[in-house]
């Protein structure tokens, strides 16, 4: 009888030489598409990795609750298509997504035979950050208040139920706006700069890439 770990580790393994295979095939592709049109190309690049961001928060809200709650859909009708996308169901699997994710930062950050401009390297790691910070919420309220459901009977467990699906959407909202704003602001060719307590997020993606701090360009400005 074959032993299941084995099984897991040989499915594991392949899955990783898969993935391994198709980004070296898309990159080659990309390179060749990049010497062409490099502006054209980089505005494609920063499209489907908001594309993407966008359907790992869905994925996320909808595996979290167990559904993708109706005032979402009602807002955003085409996520049903999405969630219908064969080749989309990889983000299904958070392991598998930030396997994903480690593979693309490894590629855009230490390779230097991948010319990715500044502005992708940006934009990726910020994607990165904003990721760990949603799945890191997620994470809270369902130990400490998803699990309190079951001591909850009738009116007070609908009441809680509604808290719940509210407080999904508006972290979906929340989430979606930010990636809106992200990706207007890098399509004219600027990096995106947050304010409050979310430009530690953008501080933290510029000291990464050793870009001067967003301070002293702000304090130019006011001068």
């Amino acid at each position: 009888m074959i032993n299941k770990k084995f099984l897991r580790f040989a499915f594991d393994s392949a899955f990783i030489q898969t993935l391994l295979n198709k980004i070296k095939m898309i990159l080659k592709l990309v390179q060749k598409a990049s010497k062409k049109k490099p502006k054209v190309f980089e505005r494609f690049q920063l499209t489907s990795i908001y594309f993407f961001a966008i359907v790992v928060l869905a994925y996320s809200i909808k595996n979290s609750l167990g559904y993708f709650p109706e005032i979402l859909t009602s807002i955003f009708p085409f996520f049903d298509n999405i969630f219908d996308i064969k080749a989309l169901k990889i983000l299904v699997a958070p392991e598998k997504t930030f396997l994903l994710y480690l593979v693309i930062l490894e590629i855009c950050l230490n390779r230097s035979s991948f010319n990715f401009s500044l502005l992708i390297k940006f934009n990726v790691l910020l994607i990165f950050l904003l990721e760990m910070l949603q799945n890191l919420l997620i994470s809270f309220w369902d130990l400490f208040l998803n699990r309190e459901l079951e001591i909850f009977d009738g009116g007070m467990a609908a009441i809680m139920k509604n808290i719940t699906v509210a407080f999904y959407s508006l972290l979906f909202l929340f989430f979606f706006a930010l990636y809106l704003y992200s990706y207007a602001v890098s399509l004219s060719g600027q990096l995106p700069i947050y304010s409050g307590l979310l430009k530690y997020i953008t501080d933290s993606v510029a000291f990464w890439l050793q870009i001067k701090r967003f301070n002293d360009r702000d304090e130019k400005k006011s001068k």
